[in-house]
């Protein structure tokens, strides 16, 4: 499998904290075999740099010194061994229209930024990219926890994230209440009709069943472990319980175009409640 990212970009708003993000990048990259790319955002008045990386003229208007913030940066690739030529970019203000502007809706990015509540749900809301967000100092993860729904993107996502990560234990799991609907529509992989879905809770056993006997066979067929959520709290409270306290470090999820079960608002809000990195895939 040819890997789906070409370019790995980090996306930094604080220089202080950016150290593990270019480890995972540079790891990421010299895996893979990527080009690795820094964009560094300024957002004033969210982020505030120390006078180090203000121009000594200009300290009073808090005005940044962009040469010193690239050297900073090549100087932490260096220490990582990184070799190879990194393109930095330095911008001011407005992290979402520099990505958006950046990537040009090329979908071969990967894009790795820090956890912020309101710039992640800016980014994930408004642009077609996939991004990995880090919560944890984390050096190695060592379990990835992948929800899914029963339809042939799952196994499209499935595939990419044991390719990102081919080392890594990956888990699944899924919720019964909740299928795409494509009720006329086959799985190619699985030769099995997906279940039709509905938005009402009260699903029949006997559908419950059928989602089960598909759940398990994706298990099989990709040699995963995995879980058949059955509670009734809701959705969302019990994703968000199941996952905080599954042992992984680090959660896949990714949006559909029919935003159901897993839609870019409830990926949203698990990001938000959950204190574990997110590797949102969009492709």
């Amino acid at each position: 499998m040819n890997h789906i990212f070409k370019r790995m970009v980090v996306v930094a708003n604080d220089i202080e904290n950016i150290d593990t993000l270019l480890e995972k990048a540079v790891a990421c990259s010299k895996q893979h075999q990527t080009t690795l790319e820094v964009l560094f955002v300024h957002e004033e008045p969210l982020f505030k740099l120390p006078d180090y990386f203000l121009s000594d003229e200009k300290i009073s208007k808090s005005k940044i010194d962009k040469n010193k913030i690239k050297k900073s940066i090549q100087e932490k690739l260096t220490t990582l061994n990184y070799n190879k030529t990194v393109s930095i970019l330095v911008l001011v203000d407005d992290t979402l229209d520099q990505v958006l502007e950046y990537g040009k809706e090329n979908r071969d990015i990967l894009f790795i930024t820090a956890y912020h509540k309101e710039l992640n749900s800016k980014l994930l809301q408004k642009s077609p990219y996939s991004f990995w967000i880090v919560k944890n100092k984390i050096k190695s993860y060592k379990q990835i926890l992948l929800p899914i729904d029963l339809n042939q993107k799952s196994v499209e996502i499935i595939n990419a994230t044991k390719h990102i990560f081919p080392t890594i234990q990956l888990a699944v799991v899924h919720d019964y209440r909740f299928t795409l609907d494509m009720d006329l529509m086959e799985d190619k992989h699985l030769k099995i009709t997906p279940i039709v879905s509905s938005m009402d809770i009260e699903i029949s056993q006997e559908r419950k069943e059928k989602q089960r006997v598909l759940f398990e066979k994706y298990k099989t067929d990709f040699n995963l472990k995995g879980d058949f959520l059955e509670e009734n709290k809701g959705l969302e409270e019990d994703l968000v319980e199941y996952i905080n306290k599954n042992h992984a470090d680090l959660i896949v999820m990714y949006p559909e175009e029919i935003e159901l079960f897993l839609s870019s608002s409830l990926i949203i809000k698990l990001l938000h409640r959950i204190p574990k990195d997110f590797l949102v895939l969009n492709i």
